[in-house]
């Protein structure tokens, strides 16, 4: 797999950026990208992409977070659409998709393509399958947890010469009704009845 090195921004190219993004909010999801992956806001001197966008950006600053999420989740689905440029699909399309993890996003959209009514992929249709696959990934989760972890079981036969020593052990039981044991409680009789098992298994 090629992995593209992206060269960090200049303190001009950062600055650059910034002011288009200010300039121009409703079409800035490329730069917007350009300057989170780059590291545009190190260039500048921020000790983080929050304070870069806290201090550059002020009231936009949910707005942005949302563009640069959509921004990567559209640059993981670009290959299945030919490597169009970042900006071209709605954000309410890729919306739904954010709640999906990256390695599911692209799988998701191929599908949205796939089924899209008359061709044209529809933000509900977009939600409709992200369901889908979260709902299939919940059952894959349970069936993990409800699965048994231990090693096999052994099969549930029992040899003649237990079946002789378990009516023995019934019989004596049985017997010792008259005792008065059942006093005690289950737990702790069952626990004492294992320690006789393993005493005459030689345990």
């Amino acid at each position: 797999m090629h992995v593209t090195t992206l060269q960090a921004m200049t303190p001009e190219e950062a600055r650059t950026c910034i002011t288009e993004i200010n300039k121009n909010l409703r079409n800035t999801r490329g730069l917007l990208l350009d300057l989170y992956e780059r590291e545009g806001w190190k260039a500048l001197g921020y000790a983080s992409w929050r304070e870069c966008v806290t201090t550059e950006f002020k009231q936009h600053q949910s707005y942005l977070y949302r563009q640069l999420e959509a921004a990567k989740t559209e640059k993981n689905i670009l290959p299945i659409l030919d490597n169009s440029p970042i900006g071209e699909i709605p954000e309410s399309h890729l919306r739904p998709l954010s709640s999906l993890p990256l390695s599911d996003r692209r799988e998701a959209y191929q599908k949205a393509l796939e089924t899209a009514p008359g061709g044209k992929v529809t933000a509900k249709q977009v939600e409709e399958i992200v369901r889908e696959i979260r709902t299939s990934k919940d059952h894959e989760k349970k069936k993990k947890v409800d699965r048994p972890q231990n090693a096999p079981q052994e099969p549930d036969v029992m040899s003649d010469e237990f079946r002789l020593a378990h009516e023995a052990m019934a019989r004596a039981i049985i017997h010792a009704r008259d005792t008065g044991w059942e006093t005690t409680g289950r737990v702790t009789a069952v626990k004492h009845i294992v320690m006789l098992l393993n005493i005459a298994s030689g345990r």
